[in-house]
């Protein structure tokens, strides 16, 4: 079954079906349609012939570096030498691109060192190269163009040329198993890979061997129609037949919950043809071509909506607001970063334009009156920030009462929290009741309480990732936030629109749709500028993502899927971000995470290996990965001035991720940015205090959470060691009343939770934290922002 990771009828000739689709197509951007989904583009053998004046031969690193470089995905062939390494090369033989003769199975990878390809193209399009060109180019290993794919990011799609009409045709496993062992040792993510073959046992063994792989099923005309069942039944992932293929054939694939990418198409009009049924990928030896007709069929950009007036922004305010607590540096390349402290309230998901309105309205009010100038601008909100917005539009209605009336949820009269919240969510399953049922037929292992999250793919891509893809390049900044969802992929095949669209809106020209059932608590973050030409609009700006490892009990309970915990897919995970021209180096842990050391306060292990298990060590390897920058996003579930899930004070617990990541000295972070959700939703509370620690810190002033100020006689070890006022607070949100007794802050905590009844009844404060974070850190800035100082 698949994994996470990257109404037209024709029967005529061959020779006319490209015209029909392609006149499909054309009609629809000459009716002025929005913009939709652009598929991936698959350089055959590197698009090798594409490159003009500067056209390379086929399957060799100048053509692979070219096609990596324009950020297209790297399609190749794998053989094997007499002594068992894997090359990259498509043919039995030496002859038809090298001036060398016989078998490659029957050469050594030493013997084939002086065989340079010096044909530029495939099939029956090539040009010879004089033996003194330059550009003739050894045949490279496979080894060698995996770490061209590790060091560029790109994705490559590695076809395994082992099938019976081969005269090296390998019956047993060996052929495959030598490949996908390669690809094991070379560290690239399985999230860049691709692995596809003619023959199915090829791709069982990379099943067995390489699981988190996709895999993809290459099928000849006569045999395309067998692909999708064959692969469905095999539990791949992807279907590759030759081309051309029928509309029927598109939605049939679809429905299995398969992915399609046909080959080899270079004719412009069969290029239209296939984007107008709705591949997702295109496999081509002319990519740049490829491109070029997208761009036409695709259009522009849509246009971002306009922004809210100060009128309408005035509105959004939550009952509670101040203004923000800033942290100026002079210094040049600090990167500024600004800590959302944002208030969830369902009146700003009523609809996409209700929470658009409300993110815009806090990024105009907390961010662009203090934006820097010449340097980065970095706006941090918060983690489960796009969960509130399953409860858009009509089908979210009857959520958004249970959301709202926390105890009115049938069944959870008396019941622990969270009864209303996932009251709610299931009843968020029955209003995309449609959906969900497509989502079960394609990935029947789906978790039940995970189906509502698929089930709202599209809803969460078009609504709040949508908002924050727009609000990032609008604003020139860079914006993180999270949510649970599932990895998709955007799709313009008339059935799937039919099926996964909203139906308070006008029938789109593409929809956004889950590609594996795994749910994931992820966070995102968009940069300025685009940074790929193809795929789904609103993951075009995305600059650096994380999966949640490990999860919090409740995030169990909702049968979320942890991120990767060790490996090539683990490290991949938690590799900080270089932000430009700065010498941040981002690295994300959604709140669990960032408590996980595996050892107590400056207690680090001898000879300890971190990332050997990220669940356990989590911060000491993004410690050991140069991290030193930690963004914690956070939405802490349960009242902040109360017991935590370890038992403890709970504002002393959370002395463990923000404090210590800028005090232990196993670790050298030099900061670590904290923002929290608050508001109620059903009967579940988010609260905190959002809050940046500094490295070092010498400032005349020690602050803390709320009622941190001394140990208690109830506080257990080795909590109570966090107890006491601290200098490493460059600046923190106060809560809603001055710090005091406990027993004073937990009654308030009670009359801001859900269903008090109080005037105080989910009027959490809306704030933000400003800091300019230099690199190495000012040591010597005032600290402890925002806490008043004591009479």
């Amino acid at each position: 079954m698949a994994r996470s990771r990257p109404n037209l009828t024709c029967r005529r000739p061959t020779q006319l079906i490209f015209a029909c689709f392609a006149l499909a197509a054309l009609h629809l951007v000459a009716a002025g349609a929005p913009a939709a989904a652009s598929p991936y583009v698959h350089a055959h053998r590197g698009g090798a012939i594409t490159f003009g004046k500067a056209a390379l031969p086929e399957n060799t690193m100048p053509a692979f570096r070219e096609a990596a470089r324009r950020g297209f995905v790297l399609e190749l062939d794998v053989k094997l030498t007499e002594d068992r390494v894997a090359v990259v090369f498509h043919d039995d033989s030496l002859e038809r691109v090298t001036p060398c003769v016989g078998a490659i199975a029957e050469r050594t990878l030493a013997e084939l060192r002086r065989c340079k390809v010096d044909v530029i193209g495939s099939g029956e399009v090539t040009r010879s190269l004089r033996r003194g060109d330059r550009r003739r180019a050894p045949i490279p290993t496979l080894a060698r163009v995996l770490r061209l794919v590790r060091g560029s990011g790109v994705s490559a799609n590695i076809e395994i040329k082992n099938q019976p009409t081969d005269g090296d045709f390998d019956p047993g496993e060996g052929f495959a198993a030598t490949v996908a062992a390669v690809i094991a040792r070379s560290s690239v993510p399985s999230g860049q890979l691709i692995v596809q073959s003619f023959w199915p046992p090829n791709l069982d063994v990379v099943e067995q061997r390489l699981p988190a792989v996709d895999t993809a099923l290459l099928t000849l005309g006569a045999l395309n129609e067998q692909g999708p069942d064959i692969a469905r039944g095999q539990g791949y992932e992807w279907v590759s037949p030759q081309w051309p293929v029928s509309a029927q054939y598109v939605a049939r694939a679809h429905s299995l919950g398969l992915r399609v990418v046909p080959y080899t198409v270079d004719d412009a009009a069969a290029m239209r043809a296939a984007f107008a049924l709705g591949v997702d990928a295109l496999i081509s030896n002319d990519p740049l071509r490829e491109r070029r007709v997208f761009a036409r069929a695709y259009g522009p950009l849509p246009a971002i909506p306009r922004p809210p007036s100060r009128r309408a922004c005035r509105g959004t305010n939550a009952h509670r607001t101040r203004a923000p607590i800033r942290a100026f540096d002079p210094a040049p390349r600090a990167p500024r970063v600004f800590a959302i402290q944002f208030k969830q309230e369902l009146r700003h998901v009523v609809s996409y334009a209700s929470f658009r309105r409300k993110v815009e309205c806090v990024i105009r009010r907390f961010v662009v009156p203090f934006k820097a100038k010449r340097r980065p601008n970095v706006v941090a909100l918060n983690e489960d920030i796009g969960l509130m917005t399953l409860a858009t539009g009509s089908r979210g209605a009857a959520a958004r009462e249970i959301f709202g009336a926390p105890g009115g949820a049938p069944g959870c009269a008396g019941a622990p929290a969270p009864c209303g919240a996932l009251a709610a969510l299931l009843t968020v399953g029955n209003a995309y009741s449609a959906q969900r049922s497509a989502y079960l037929t394609r990935f029947p292992q789906t978790p039940p309480l995970a189906a509502p999250f698929l089930a709202a793919t599209d809803t969460f891509a078009r609504g709040w990732m949508q908002v924050f893809s727009d609000l990032a390049r609008r604003y020139r900044v860079y914006i993180l936030g999270s949510n649970n969802q599932a990895a998709f992929r955007e799709s313009r095949d008339p059935s799937e629109i039919d099926l996964f669209r909203d139906p308070d809106l006008p029938r789109p020209e593409s929809v956004y749709v889950a590609t594996a059932p795994e749910i994931y608590n992820e966070v995102f973050m968009w940069g300025p500028r685009l940074v790929r030409r193809e795929g789904p609009l609103p993951l075009r700006n995305v600059v650096a993502q994380n999966k949640k490892v490990p999860l919090t009990p409740i995030e169990e309970a909702l049968q979320l899927t942890p991120g990767p915990r060790r490996g090539a897919d683990g490290i991949a995970n938690v590799r900080p971000y270089r932000l430009p021209a700065t010498r941040a180096r981002i690295s994300f842990a959604t709140s669990l995470p960032a408590f996980k050391y595996g050892y107590e306060l400056g207690m680090r292990p001898p000879r300890l290996d971190p990332c050997s298990d990220i669940a356990v060590h989590y911060m000491p390897c993004l410690d050991r990965l140069g991290a030193n920058l930690v963004m914690q996003d956070e939405a802490n579930p349960g009242p902040w001035a109360g017991l935590g899930g370890q038992g403890a004070w709970q504002p002393l617990e959370w002395m463990g991720s923000t404090w210590r990541a800028a005090a232990d000295p196993t670790v050298s972070f030099d900061y670590n940015v904290t923002p929290h959700l608050v508001g109620n939703l059903a009967d579940l509370a988010f609260d905190g205090q959002t809050a940046i620690t500094q490295r070092g810190l010498r400032g005349p002033r020690r602050c803390t959470y709320i009622g941190n100020r001394r140990a208690r006689a109830e506080d257990v070890q080795p909590f109570r060691r966090y107890a006491g006022p601290r200098r490493q607070f460059l600046a923190i949100v106060p809560w809603v009343r001055r710090d005091g007794p406990r027993p004073a802050l937990e009654a308030t905590a009670s009359r801001l939770a859900p269903g008090s009844g109080h005037r105080l009844e989910n009027d959490y404060l809306e704030t933000a934290v400003i800091a300019d974070l230099p690199f190495p850190p000012d040591r010597r800035r005032p600290n402890c922002r925002g806490v008043p100082r004591r009479r």
